[in-house]
């Protein structure tokens, strides 16, 4: 072999070494600086996470402890109505004009409502919507506590809920006429507990509006048999069914991505259960953020690198075809 076929050699073999060395190099380093970078993507979704359920546990809490300062006198109320219409002839309940039978009892029809209920339907009651409601739609659950009301003939009262239809905190308390034909509801809102859940749906729009790539923060209210959201949004539309209920179902944290278009969405509902002594249903917090873009910094850190390696590269062997060409001339 000539000197020139030589020389050709080892600039070939040359090159391609360096070639390889930084292409290796680059590969990397850009393995490391992908891993980190969905690394600080997992613990900043992570944290976010855990810091809204937080805020909204501690929300919760509050308005828990809040109702139960004056939710006793709502019930010293409600006995004292229902004890009056028991008492009284009650064979017509079912076609009474009930609005006239509250305000003759001193109570604001704004703030009451009267159900008369038979075989678990609402047959009467002074708020239209509700005319009809067949409560085994809320499920065995919901039956079986009604007839045991209804069987044991005793007033029963319950702590504030959310009513599905007003998403606005209602108190019930209950009464059974004494030959156990109705069953007698009476629902009381609060104008403070209206401003305590005012107060807290718009800190769960705020958060929200706070967090650029969260489409929406709700609370969802439920069983293993319904569910609904304290925000009434077009998004919820989207949410898979199975991701919701499963969420009651199991008890337990569920997450999922969907598509909306050419948006992609990830929907995480986290389950939490609420203080028994409360009787206040257990909720899940939705989380759902954009993620349609999620990618694009890894991309960017692929091209950035992929950029710097020919970059680099080029300048290696530019380097040593100057070196080359600057030692032939010496020879």
């Amino acid at each position: 072999m000539d000197k020139s076929s030589k020389r050709k050699s080892i600039y070939k073999l040359l090159f391609i070494k360096v070639t390889l060395s930084v292409l290796l190099l680059n590969v990397i380093l850009a393995i490391i600086t992908v891993q980190d970078t969905i690394s600080i993507q997992k613990n900043s979704e992570k944290e976010l996470g855990d810091k809204i359920r937080n805020e909204i546990t501690g929300i919760s809490e509050f308005q828990t402890s809040a109702l139960k300062t004056f939710e006793k006198s709502f019930y010293d109320i409600q006995r004292d109505v229902l004890e009056k219409i028991t008492q009284r002839n009650y064979s017509n309940l079912k076609s009474e004009n009930l609005n006239k039978k509250l305000k003759s009892l001193g109570l604001d029809t704004v703030f009451h409502d009267l159900y008369i209920i038979e075989d678990n339907i609402v047959v009467n009651t002074t708020y239209t919507p509700d005319w009809g409601l067949d409560f085994s739609a809320f499920g065995d659950d919901k039956i079986n506590h009604l007839n045991n009301i209804l069987n044991s003939r005793k007033y029963f009262a319950e702590r504030f809920q959310f009513e599905s239809s007003t998403k606005r905190l209602k108190s019930y308390s209950y009464q059974a006429t004494s030959d156990g034909k109705y069953l007698i509801e009476i629902g009381s809102y609060s104008e403070v507990a209206d401003k305590i859940m005012e107060m807290f749906i718009n800190r769960l729009i705020q958060i929200t509006d706070e967090n650029e790539n969260v489409i929406s923060v709700n609370y969802w209210f439920g069983n293993t048999d319904y569910q609904f959201p304290l925000i009434d949004q077009a998004i919820n539309r989207y949410v898979p069914d199975s991701l919701i209920s499963n969420s009651f179902i199991q008890k337990a944290d569920q997450m999922v991505n969907f598509n909306i278009k050419d948006q992609k969405l990830n929907a995480k509902f986290m389950y939490i259960e609420q203080d028994p002594s409360t009787r206040l249903p257990d909720f899940a917090l939705s989380i759902i953020t954009d993620i349609t873009h999620k990618k694009e910094p890894v991309f960017k850190i692929i091209k950035r690198q992929a950029l710097f390696a020919i970059s680099f590269l080029i300048l290696i062997i530019g380097s040593i075809f100057i070196a080359i060409n600057s030692l032939k001339k010496h020879q």
